[in-house]
């Protein structure tokens, strides 16, 4: 029973996978695209800082509110009062996020010129007036993230995730659109705008199946109903728990804005970019499919399911990310110059990005596990705990950045792979401890045999890639083939169950 409902989950995530694949695809089309326009130039710089601003805003004050508080309370409302009382609940969270990111939009625009200067406080006076302009374009992308993340809550707590999966493949499509037949003429304000439209898509897109589920949007619902009393009490330590990263980012780009003319910015953007969207396609599949799972396993109390999904999903990730991990180390400069070395974008751009995406590399596999980790605290109501973590993360990013930016670039990304890996190994211990539960010996056996074998397929690359002949690209694709055959054989060897598991899907599949 429990390899059935494994190999279900694991066919869901498939094509979620392909979908997010495509979405990613297109998201490293449109990074290509801008680099290969304007490179590290100064309104490559504004632009990079511009549009990190709405963002990180909504990760500070709303964003883990929208889905972690949402759906436990949703989940359960549904289980116990039934689909009305749950949409009912829906439409009032809804009123009430619209409301919050409305306040936030009017508050951005207004201050778009200190939040510039208090995110990137060296840049050059030509680049920071940019930054302004396309602040205040950009910043209605608050209230079009609150209501698509809202949506997609409601979706995924109705087993909907194929929409959800396709908001970013739309508005990627939408930047790609501009980027390559309206750039010339209206240049990197228009690129703004055209961002803008990107995500107001993503929540329009959901509509027509969120009516299916008999959602409405009901303006007098009120916004103060006892159960969003409940979400609202869950949210204040969610963000906390969810804050790492979006600080981290801020960090990031405050010290980088002294390095190479504000150059660092946009290397660090274009690393972290492609560095999430490796992690994104695996880790934020899983997460995102199993988090509803979690939810009403917690609300039926049934814990069992809950840890063994967790610890399954834990390992299944490390399988797969462990090895690309290994590969992006060792393989970070081609990459690089690969997707983006041409036209604007220059020799010496190639190795600033490179550096920053071989140290980002390092905190990979830890973001993965923690996004499980995380998500399974929310959906037992426990969101202190990430919090208490993030916190100390935030800390140690803070004292190691001050510390490691006097080396560069790798310096600042390698503060963000620490961090990281402090908050899911504070996390993990944390599960153990609280529910008094641990990893059996075989997990830990797997998840060890999983990272061996990637070490040893790195370290195989490594030595190998001096000698291969060819170009960039030649010596990726086959730096890729001998990776791959070395990490099958070292999992297959030290028979890894991940790997088991994968052979007799295979084999099943062929009969």
């Amino acid at each position: 029973m429990q390899k059935e409902k494994k190999g279900g989950l694991l066919g869901t995530a498939a094509v979620m996978a392909v979908i997010i694949l495509a979405a990613k695809a297109l998201g490293l089309l449109r990074d290509i695209l801008v680099g290969t326009a304007y490179g590290t130039t100064a309104p490559a710089v504004a632009y990079e800082t511009a549009s990190r601003l709405p963002v990180l805003i909504f990760d500070f004050v709303i964003g883990g509110v929208v889905s972690a508080a949402f759906i436990p309370v949703f989940s359960d409302l549904l289980v116990r009062e039934g689909k009305k009382s749950a949409m009912r609940f829906a439409a009032s969270y809804v009123n009430l996020i619209f409301l919050l990111t409305s306040i936030l939009t009017v508050a951005g625009v207004a201050f778009a010129s200190p939040l510039v200067d208090l995110l990137a406080p060296e840049l050059a006076p030509e680049v920071k007036a940019l930054a302004v302009e396309l602040t205040r374009i950009l910043f209605p992308m608050v209230i079009c993230t609150g209501l698509a993340f809202s949506f997609v809550g409601i979706l995924q707590s109705m087993g909907e995730f194929r929409i959800p999966a396709l908001i970013s493949l739309v508005s990627n499509l939408i930047m790609v659109g501009y980027l390559l037949f309206f750039l010339d003429d209206f240049g990197v304000h228009g690129l703004a705008v055209a961002m803008l439209c990107g995500w107001g898509a993503q929540a329009l897109i959901q509509v027509p199946k969120l009516r299916q589920f008999g959602f409405r949007l009901v303006p007098s619902a009120g916004i103060l109903s006892p159960h969003i009393v409940r979400s609202l009490k869950l949210a204040l330590p969610i963000l906390v728990g969810t804050w790492t990263q979006p600080l981290c980012t801020v960090i990031n780009t405050n010290f980088a804005s002294a390095m190479d003319g504000g150059r660092a910015i946009t290397a660090l953007g274009y690393a972290n970019r492609l560095y999430t969207i490796l992690v994104g396609v695996f880790a934020f599949v899983a997460t995102n499919l199993l988090f509803p799972h979690f939810s009403r396993a917690a609300a039926a109390g049934d814990t069992d399911t809950s840890r063994r999904l967790m610890f399954t999903s834990v390992k299944t990730l490390s399988f797969i990310i462990a090895p690309i991990a290994a590969g992006l180390a060792v393989l970070a400069e081609p990459i690089t110059a690969i997707l983006f070395e041409r036209r604007a974008f220059t020799p010496a751009d190639t190795a600033l990005t490179a550096t920053a995406l071989r140290c980002f590399a390092v905190g990979m596999l830890f973001m993965a596990a923690n996004e499980v980790l995380s998500k399974s605290f929310f959906a037992e109501n426990r969101p202190k705990i990430p919090m208490i973590t993030s916190l100390i993360a935030m800390v140690v990013n803070v004292g190691l950045v001050v510390v490691l930016s006097r080396f560069g670039i790798g310096g600042i990304a390698l503060s963000s792979g620490i961090a990281v890996a402090v908050q899911c190994l504070g996390n993990a211990i944390a599960y153990c401890r609280v529910f008094r539960t641990r990893f059996a010996r075989a997990d830990l056996l797997d998840l060890g045999k999983s990272v061996l074998a990637a070490l040893i397929m790195g370290g195989a690359v490594y030595v190998c890639l001096p000698h291969l002949p060819g170009g960039y690209l030649v010596q990726t694709v086959l730096s890729v083939v001998i990776g791959a055959v070395v990490y099958a054989a070292g999992v297959l060897l030290l028979r890894s169950e991940e790997a088991s598991f994968v052979i007799a899907r295979v084999k099943r599949t062929g009969k």
